[in-house]
């Protein structure tokens, strides 16, 4: 070997025994940084021709197992979505208190049932009516709370969103920035491990926010993708978008989260037609689409089911009895109806005027299997069985039985054993002529027509419907317009022969209610509507109105739930009695001190019904009692849930850590020891610089 080969050979073993020495100060100096992994540097035999030229440097390479990464950046998404659906949780289980004192919904329900069992016994005292109604209004308060907040939970889970994709981007942007220095640093050192280091870190932290897939590319590079593949990093950058809206309700459609490509030269940003809402598994991100979307919904929909449920038994109950005295007239809901409609009731109803005393001034009772197909006939036997005592009207929907002497009053009631009927309701109950409770919706649309009625929608009025999927995608819309003389078959057909019925079956139920059906695959579907400017007849219900279209329909039949005005103003109007169809002209049909109908009130608390499936809740028959416990212990369960998830993802990444550790982390007993050796390397091939330098003089000083 000459002499010149030698001094070539110590150069390489000094330069790779300083970079040696520097890659181990530096694993050394961030033994105590969290999530670094250890370098190692790799040496290969230099090699001109056949002979050995010393040692190079074939790389510097951070120690890490990649399956394990990949494991901690799921498992740590796991534990960001379930943290994030934990702090939502544990609001609602604040505002919810505990269900075994009196401020909880369950205390709040079984306070009305007592103020109702302490009036069935003493029905003329005024002090326990107006605590009834005291009761039921702060039921429907802490109803409507609970309500509001899930409103607000939901507004807050957008605005979260909104934060979280801007520091999605913000990561994004620092991964693509560090590739291509990463890139260099490879080919031109070898050492890019600082780099790369920090390029790491902000995987690590993009993994909490969003379930991502790293692709290695080569030289070091690596490309992100959502794990369903989705890319966000490769040839370009991608970026989201996401506008939260400023006032969130039940009827608040979300926008999708859309994905952008990056011009790299310019930063402009074109659109990719594409959304990540579905895209995406776990992360905060996920977490709070998650709860925004699917775990408030189903909550606030269970809420609209119980203050439903509430409301409807009842004011089934208060419809089937009187006040004493009652009032002189009766106002119902607006419905929709038309006179020219089929009634489409069995059974039969007693209509009566009575006096001041609850003395019968006159009464008919209308069969309505034998009178005249239309409301419009109903209207006309009634008013001439009363001749003149009294009118039934039916006025833009609204129906309306008004006494003709100012001092007498009205009432309608059931005919026992041959109760009136029209999809499940009585007369009274169905044009809600005597309610009890009103509420922003009333949640329930069985409408009790059939597909052959005509639809009596003005012509020329349109719908604007959408079909919404996850995240507030929007798979498909239609505009539908009215035309006049068709029927409410025609209505579903028209529906599901548009670009609506790929994704969901409409069909009008034996109760006449409008029903949507997902299909196969599009279970999160949803129908929305956009505009409606529809109108049955001269009502002003439009045809999202009538049949309840949409989501908000259910939910809002939890917002101003309360008792109805002319009662708070006046509790005397409580239907505690019962009218006696059975007594002639002049006796008493209205007693006054009569416990039944507030008797038949109290027994609402044992009585069984039957609820229709909400949220996560399906259909099963209850007491109203049960069913608000339910509603309580599913929210528990869905709290419960999220935490031992979350318990479960935070043991495994603190396994995955100590294991991660063991393989990238730094120990510095042989962090020393390979000091030693570096240091020992270095000296040796210092030495053998120094022979060799000693040599050359040596034969300088011959020549």
């Amino acid at each position: 070997m000459s002499i010149s080969a030698i001094i070539n050979n110590s150069l390489t073993g000094l330069y790779t025994s300083q970079a040696a020495l520097r890659t181990i100060t530096d694993n050394v100096s961030n033994v105590n940084t969290e999530g670094y992994a250890r370098k190692v540097i790799r040496l290969d035999p230099k090699l001109t021709g056949a002979q050995g030229a010393g040692v190079e440097i074939s790389g510097i390479e951070r120690v890490v197992d990649k399956f394990l990464v990949k494991s901690t950046y799921e498992t740590q998404g796991d534990v960001s979505r379930y943290a994030i659906e934990n702090t939502f949780h544990a609001r609602m289980q604040a505002l919810l208190g505990r269900p075994d004192v009196n401020s909880s919904l369950s205390g709040k329900i079984n306070d009305v049932f007592n103020s109702m069992s302490e009036l069935a016994l003493n029905p003329l005292s005024t002090i326990l009516k107006e605590s009834t109604v005291s009761r039921i209004n702060s039921f429907g308060d802490e109803i409507g709370m609970l309500a509001e907040n899930i409103q607000v939970m939901r507004l807050d889970a957008s605005t979260q969103i909104a934060e979280t994709t801007a520091k999605i981007n913000g990561l994004l942007k620092r991964i693509d920035f560090l590739n291509p220095l990463i890139v260099k640093e490879t080919i031109s050192t070898g050492d890019a491990g600082a780099l790369m280091e920090q390029r790491a870190q902000a995987l690590s932290d993009l993994s909490k926010l969003m379930d991502i897939n790293i692709i290695e590319t080569g030289n070091n590079s690596v490309d992100v993708s959502t794990k369903s593949g989705l890319y966000l990093i490769g040839n370009t950058r991608r970026e989201l978008q996401y506008n939260t809206p400023g006032i969130v309700s039940s009827s608040t459609p979300f926008p999708p989260i859309t994905i952008h490509d990056v011009d790299p030269n310019t930063g402009s940003l074109s659109t990719t037609g594409l959304t990540l809402d579905e895209n995406i598994s776990s992360g905060e991100l996920f977490g709070l689409l998650h709860m925004r979307d699917t775990e408030l919904v189903a909550m606030s929909e269970e809420l609209g089911s119980l203050a439903s449920s509430v409301m409807n038994e009842f004011n089934r109950v208060h419809n089937e009895n009187v006040s004493a005295p009652p009032p002189n007239s009766l106002t119902g809901v607006n419905t929709g109806a038309l006179a020219t409609d089929p009634h489409n009731f069995t059974g039969q109803s007693t209509f009566a005027v009575t006096d001041a005393n609850g003395n019968l001034v006159n009464s008919v009772t209308i069969d309505f299997g034998v009178t005249g197909p239309n409301f419009s006939d109903i209207i006309t036997a009634v008013n001439a069985g009363l001749g003149g005592d009294g009118t039934l009207a039916l006025t833009n929907g609204v129906l309306n039985f008004t006494a003709a002497a100012p001092t007498n009053g009205v009432s309608i009631s059931q005919v026992a054993g041959n109760e009136s009927d029209r999809a499940g309701k009585g007369f009274s109950h169905y044009f809600g002529m005597n309610d009890l409770i009103t509420a922003r919706s009333n949640g329930q649309y069985e409408k009790g027509v059939a597909g052959t009625d005509l639809h009596g929608f003005a012509g020329g009025g349109t719908i604007h419907l959408e079909i919404k999927g996850q995240g507030g995608t929007d798979l498909a819309s239609v505009t539908l317009t009215m035309t006049a003389g068709q029927t409410f078959d025609d209505i579903v057909n028209d529906l599901n022969a548009s670009s609506l019925g790929a994704y969901t079956t409409f069909s009008l139920s034996p109760t006449g209610e409008l029903v949507s059906t997902p299909n196969p695959g599009w279970d999160f579907t949803r129908v929305h509507v956009k505009s409606d400017i529809t109108s049955r007849g001269a009502t002003g219900k439009t045809l999202s109105d009538f049949f309840g279209i949409g989501d908000r329909y259910q939910v809002d039949a939890a917002f101003d739930f309360g008792v109805v005005d002319r009662i708070s103003n006046d509790v005397n109007l409580l239907s505690l009695a019962k009218f006696d169809d059975t007594v002639a002209v002049g006796e008493t049909a209205i007693s006054f001190g009569d416990q039944r109908g507030g008797i038949a009130l109290q027994e609402l608390e044992n009585q069984t019904v039957n609820i229709r499936r909400a949220g996560g809740l399906s259909a099963f028959n209850s007491t109203i009692g049960q069913y608000a416990a339910a509603v309580l212990a599913d929210f528990g369960f869905r709290a419960q849930l999220a935490e031992g998830f979350g318990e479960d993802s935070a043991i495994l990444l603190g396994e995955l850590n100590q294991r991660t550790q063991s393989i990238s982390g730094v120990n510095v007993d042989e962090e020393l020891s390979n000091m030693i050796i570096f240091q020992n390397a270095y000296s040796s091939s210092a030495r053998m610089l120094s022979v060799a330098q000693e040599l050359f003089d040596e034969i300088l000083s011959i020549v």
